[in-house]
């Protein structure tokens, strides 16, 4: 009868038909009565129907193809038997939807066969935020009292030459401010930008800087171009007009950077004692203070990072990370989606640490943490939107049975779930 349940609540899904009541009824099945496998198995048996694969509609077929493609990248870039072959897939997987349309009828029907049971299983448990310990199955929610704690949004301050403050998130759109020949704008879609008039630049650099508070993110176009997405509680400092043989900005905390490609003058990412170079690519520096090591993630291009004797030139799907007293680079190659997923407005953990969850909803929902027990060895992996209530959060992470969260005005309490 479940298995029947299960099948039926799942073609609902498939055709956007389930109520939310359904929506969570078929959490808890995916959550307590079935493993991945077995999952995947009954979507493949699902999607292998006539109706999902002779002739795909149109909207669902382009959304299949946005989903699989990014789990076969997800895929290519977590495969460590073989790094040669991995670096090969990984850049033909790259999740462009189109290239999909372009196979055969014949194609598409084996590429569902193949790869969508496993891809659709990834999007079910990310659209309906499940959350799940590692070890164990999930217990009894423990029920939380409303809080008005909010998520962060998009707030960040600039720090002239002169040291005077503008506070972005007050300003309207427009010219903010003027350093020298730059004009300093803020976008009608709220970015921060910098517009310099042609000429000569023989005066000395001025440097700006733009924070972002626990709880805020902004995104800014530097002067030459270069896009930057910053995460709460980090900071970036930069001169108003790029001059001499490098781009040299200064991050702390974590950011995510697109560079304009200038061959005769490298960009430079200093942070922590690392330094980041690179002509023209995709990259994530994340630096905070508390954590414990430093790493750089490439997406596109290539970047060498460097720190003291310690350097590595670093290939796209790879994250170097490094400790501050180590001499060499740790080289992995982690869920992109994971590392990413700050910046497309989610929370997603695979097998993380408590203290490591506990670390990003401190910056983004501005609040203090502190633990009454040992919860070391408690993974977690799962994913919700980073708009949601914390109260929301906090119980869909109780729900694992393995945590229990109280809140008193600011602060969590972050308390381990006894066995039984």
């Amino acid at each position: 009868m479940l298995h029947d349940e299960l099948k039926d609540l799942l073609e609902k899904y498939l055709g956007n038909r389930l109520t939310p009541e359904e929506s969570r009824r078929l959490q808890v099945l995916m959550q307590e009565e079935h493993s991945g496998p077995a999952l995947e198995e009954m979507i493949a048996g699902i999607l292998a129907e006539n109706r999902y694969t002779a002739a795909p509609d149109t909207g669902l077929q382009q959304q299949f193809d946005k989903v699989m493609a990014t789990a076969a990248l997800r895929q290519a870039l977590v495969r460590k038997d073989d790094h040669e072959e991995t670096d090969t897939t990984a850049r033909q997987m790259t999740p462009e939807a189109g290239n999909l349309r372009h196979l055969s009828r014949k194609n598409i029907r084996a590429f569902y066969r193949t790869m969508a049971a496993a891809a659709v299983l990834a999007f079910i448990l990310a659209g309906i935020y499940t959350w799940r310990y590692y070890y164990v199955q999930p217990k009894t929610l423990v029920s939380k009292k409303h809080t008005h704690i909010k998520p962060g949004s998009h707030k960040a301050e600039l720090i002239l030459a002169d040291g005077s403050t503008i506070v972005l998130d007050e300003a309207g759109a427009g010219t903010v401010g003027q350093q020298g020949n730059t004009k300093i704008i803020k976008l009608d879609s709220g970015r921060l930008a910098y517009r310099t008039a042609s000429g000569n630049n023989t005066a000395a650099p001025e440097y700006n800087t733009i924070r972002t508070p626990k709880g805020g993110q902004y995104q800014v176009v530097l002067p030459d171009g270069s896009q930057v997405w910053m995460n709460a509680a980090s900071s970036l400092k930069f001169p108003v007009v790029f001059t001499g043989k490098s781009r040299t900005v200064i991050l702390t905390g974590e950011a995510y950077f697109e560079i304009a490609q200038q061959a005769e003058k490298p960009f430079i990412v200093q942070t922590s004692g690392i330094e980041v170079k690179v002509l023209g690519t995709h990259f994530n520096v994340m630096a905070y203070a508390d954590e414990d090591r430093v790493r750089t993630t490439l997406l596109e291009g290539a970047v060498t990072v460097t720190q003291g004797v310690a350097t590595t030139m670093m290939k796209p799907g790879q994250q170097a990370s490094i400790a501050e007293k180590e001499d060499r680079f740790l080289i992995t190659r982690p869920e992109m989606e994971e590392v990413m997923a700050w910046k497309e407005g989610q929370f997603r953990f695979r097998k993380a640490e408590i203290p490591v969850i506990m670390r990003q909803i401190a910056r983004w929902y501005d609040v203090d943490i502190e633990y009454k027990g040992d919860v070391s060895g408690i993974r977690m992996y799962g994913s919700m939107t980073r708009k949601e209530n914390i109260t929301q959060l906090l119980e869909l992470m109780e729900q694992t049975g393995r945590v229990h969260f109280t809140i008193n005005g600011n602060r969590i309490t972050v308390m381990p779930v006894a066995i039984n």
